[in-house]
């Protein structure tokens, strides 16, 4: 093995895998059948994709499990506002087990009885109308569950790529340390280089073996967060299928901040208007006394036993209650969701603002690197090579060489890294709304 053969190795481990990380596309995370026929190799046939590893959170999930029986209360409550007030039976015994005339049962008098409470201004109705529009807040906060654990998963997916692809330019770096320490020791042997060039090279190998042994802790603490979405045991070995890479296309800002009155935050105070609408409408209609309603008959013991009919109507007056107090609370809180909505809309578009930065910062930083640093760090390592096979370098220079361009290949993962979480960010808080 010679320095030449090295420099072969470093390029074609270089355009291997700079070739698997830069494309002209957004965070893209691919199913399987949809990788190049290169990764789906590399990665198995049975890789986790994105919509799997969210089809396992989504069934795991307790919380949508919850949010069902919760609708199924929901539904309960629509039903019961439906029902009209139930009549009351009753009964009234009087004058009996008295004095004088009333004395024993000579003078008892039996009456027995129904009365109606009869609901006026539309109650039935209006409170029907409020049920209904509670239930459909429920489907939005199903809405809003659904896409906080899909922007989780998407986060944690993410950071395993990303950390997969770490633990490749590592496992890289370790293999490329290896050989040259063996192209060093054979060169210390043959009197070519001097002793300290293999020291270095040893400490070179056990440097990267460190780093490789860090990459793989963090490669798996990333995927026990993901696979923390579905089980809590300790996860099976598993690689998952993707890519995240970089847009070349970057959208206009206010492209992004348009889809935010359509996302779940911003769409769901439509519904909460309608119910704190029709919960003003029930407790104007609450002002208006219902009318209850009595008929019966009675029974006369004295004399030869007489019987009678009667009916009676009762109205509340309403002198001091007239409900002004729940009128009052209720239109205050309908005047409120305007303001709630412009401060959710004004937190979101806050938040879309820093995320949009820092995509656009990562970005610039990871194409600075793909076109300025990368070149010139893989002209430094060819040219010292070159000079160390002509004895103008030591072997440190070539060593050097090679540190800064794994260096700058490190930073142009960390630039991609920043740039996908700030990707994310951005699809979360755009997600468009699906009810």
């Amino acid at each position: 093995m010679c320095p030449v053969t090295i420099d072969a190795l470093i390029q074609d481990l270089f355009m291997y895998y700079f070739q698997k990380s830069i494309q002209v596309l957004f965070i893209l995370l691919l199913p399987l059948g949809s990788l190049p026929a290169k990764a789906a190799n590399e990665t198995g046939d049975d890789a986790l994709t994105f919509t799997q590893a969210l089809q396992r959170a989504m069934t795991a999930d307790p919380r949508l499990e919850l949010n069902t029986i919760l609708a199924e209360a929901s539904d309960g409550q629509v039903e019961q506002a439906k029902l009209r007030p139930n009549p009351v039976i009753g009964t009234e015994v009087e004058n009996f087990l008295g004095t004088g005339p009333l004395r024993g049962v000579q003078g008892l008098e039996v009456t027995l009885g129904v009365s109606q409470v009869i609901e006026t201004a539309e109650k039935r109705r209006r409170r029907t109308e409020l049920a209904a529009a509670e239930r459909s807040l429920v489907d939005w906060e199903r809405e809003m569950l659904v896409a906080r654990i899909e922007t989780s998963v998407r986060s944690a997916f993410i950071d395993v790529l990303l950390a997969q692809q770490m633990l490749g330019l590592r496992e890289e770096q370790l293999d490329l340390a290896k050989r040259s320490a063996a192209e060093t020791a054979r060169l210390v042997d043959a009197a070519r280089s001097p002793k300290v060039e293999q020291t270095r090279a040893e400490l070179s190998v056990r440097r990267q073996a460190f780093a490789k042994q860090q990459a793989e802790r963090e490669y798996a603490a990333a995927k026990s967060v993901l696979a923390s979405f579905w089980t809590d045991s300790a996860p099976r070995d598993f690689v998952v299928a993707g890519e995240v890479a970089l847009d070349s296309a970057t959208p206009e800002f206010s492209q992004l901040a348009a889809k935010l009155s359509n996302t779940a935050a911003v769409a769901r105070y439509s519904a909460v208007e309608e119910s704190r609408k029709a919960a003003l409408d029930l407790e104007r209609a609450r002002a208006t006394p219902d009318v209850e309603i009595f008929a019966g008959g009675r029974y006369f013991n004295e004399e030869e036993g007489e019987a009678a009919f009667l009916v009676g109507v009762e109205v509340p007056w309403p002198v001091f209650d007239k409900n002004q107090g729940n009128i009052h609370t209720a239109r205050a809180k309908l005047r409120a969701v305007g303001l709630e909505r412009q401060a959710t809309h004004r937190e979101l578009m806050m938040a879309l603002n820093r995320a949009y930065q820092q995509r656009i910062s990562a970005q610039a930083e990871a194409d600075a690197i793909q076109s300025e640093l990368l070149a010139a760090a893989e002209a430094t390592l060819r040219d010292t090579e070159e000079g160390y096979e002509r004895g103008q370098f030591q072997q440190l220079a070539v060593l050097d060489s090679r540190s800064a361009l794994f260096e700058v290949r490190e930073a142009y993962l960390e630039a991609l890294r920043r740039y996908a979480a700030a990707q994310a960010e951005i699809e979360a808080l755009t997600r468009p709304a699906k009810l």
